[in-house]
């Protein structure tokens, strides 16, 4: 039986191995118990306007937080309680691939594997939830199209989020939210996974180019 987590990162850009990921959330979904820590930027310059803007951040805010290795560790030894292998651990996001991405560069520039295999996109639970039920969202994105981003999905499923955006801690309990909601209502959540092996050394985006890490 798989382990559910939820997790959320907030970066400095969108080119995992290049930018950094700055703050990580996790919830174990069997008890709700929740880690959040915030991670100091080895590399503040490559920070993104756009990125520092979204998150509400400055520069010198990058500067704070925890080391990467000291963060992974806290991460690993809190998914090792459950006693599981990363084969049976399955972590919950909205847009899985990118905190997916980040998360395993994270992980190989600290020389460890990412302790978990499955990953579950609430973007395609929440899509495949909207079929299911034959409403789409309310919300449209710029071209006229139902909008499936967090806080849409959320207004979709008739959820109150929490407060907070685009930070760490507020969007993994607020996916939390929507991942209890739609698999008490029996959605069909397994299109929604797949399957990422981390290998250590794998290829990452850095600049225009791809390197190992």
């Amino acid at each position: 039986m798989l382990s559910y987590y939820i997790i959320d990162t907030e970066t400095t850009g969108l080119r995992a191995g290049f930018n950094e990921v700055t703050e990580i959330s996790i919830v174990r979904c069997s008890d709700r118990h929740q880690l959040t820590k915030k991670i100091r930027a080895e590399f503040p310059e490559r920070a993104s306007d756009i990125a520092l803007q979204v998150t509400n951040r400055t520069f010198e805010d990058l500067l704070e937080g925890d080391a990467k290795e000291d963060v992974v560790s806290f991460c690993d030894s809190f998914f090792e309680q459950d006693g599981k292998t990363a084969e049976h651990r399955c972590l919950v996001a909205h847009n899985a691939p990118f905190d997916k991405r980040f998360c395993h560069a994270l992980w190989s520039s600290c020389g460890k594997a990412f302790p978990a295999i499955c990953w579950m996109d609430t973007i395609k639970f929440a899509q495949d939830w909207s079929k299911e039920i034959g409403v789409l969202p309310s919300i449209l994105t710029d071209k006229g199209k139902p909008s499936f981003k967090l806080a849409s999905v959320l207004k979709f499923a008739n959820i109150t989020p929490m407060p907070g955006a685009h930070d760490a801690g507020s969007d993994a309990r607020n996916t939390y939210l929507i991942w209890k909601k739609g698999m008490d209502l029996g959605i069909d959540h397994l299109n929604a996974i797949r399957r990422y092996p981390h290998a250590i050394h794998e290829q990452v985006e850095t600049g225009c180019s791809t390197t190992a890490v």
